[in-house]
C-alpha cells in the first residue's frame, strides 16, 4: 500500500491506549482474565528502541494503522526466544500488504539486534505467515483455542571454527 511508513512505536506513544483497546477487542479470548489496563501496561513496556522488547507501528498519513512487537517471552510452554507478537492492522486497512510490511520490518529489526531465529504463535493466520517464510513447530492449546507455533530464521548464524 502506498504511503505506509513503519516507525518505532516509541515515537507514537500517545497511541498506546488506542492500540491496547484494539488488542483487547481482537484477542479478548486469548487474554483470559486480563484487563485492558494490563494489556496497555504490557504494550507500554515495548516503548524502547534497539533492544527487545520493542514495537513498530505502521502509519498512514501519520495515523497509526498497524503494530508489531518483538518480545523475549510469549508462551510459557516454549522457552525459545525472542517472539514476534502483537501483529495488528486496523480492519479498514487489512488486505493491503501492511501486515506483511510490519512482519518484514520486525524481522529486519530482530536480525539487526543479532537474533538468529524468531518465533510466533497464531490462532488463525498460519497461511499468512507461511507465505512469508515461517514454518510450523507445533500446535498448543490456549484459553481461546489451539494456536500454531511458528518460527523463521531471520539472522545469520555465527559459526565458530
Amino acid at each position: 500500500m502506498d504511503g505506509i511508513v513503519i516507525r518505532p512505536m516509541i515515537e507514537h506513544a500517545g497511541a498506546v491506549p488506542r492500540i491496547a483497546a484494539w488488542f483487547f477487542e481482537e484477542w479478548r479470548l486469548i487474554y483470559g482474565d486480563e484487563t485492558q489496563a494490563s494489556v496497555q501496561r504490557r504494550i507500554e513496556s515495548w516503548l524502547t528502541q534497539r533492544q527487545i522488547p520493542t514495537a513498530l507501528v505502521a502509519l498512514s498519513e501519520n495515523q497509526v494503522v498497524g503494530t508489531v512487537a518483538l518480545k523475549e517471552r510469549e508462551l510459557p510452554q516454549f522457552p525459545e526466544s525472542p517472539w514476534l507478537a502483537g501483529l495488528y492492522v486496523v480492519p479498514e486497512f487489512r488486505r493491503h500488504g501492511i501486515g506483511a510490511l510490519l512482519v518484514r520490518a520486525a524481522e529486519r529489526e530482530a536480525a539487526s539486534l543479532g537474533v538468529e531465529r524468531l518465533h510466533l504463535y497464531t490462532p488463525g493466520s498460519q497461511q499468512f505467515y507461511a507465505r512469508l517464510g515461517w514454518s510450523v513447530l507445533g500446535h498448543r492449546p490456549l484459553p481461546g483455542g489451539m494456536v500454531a507455533v511458528m518460527c523463521k530464521q531471520v539472522g545469520v548464524r555465527n559459526v565458530r571454527h
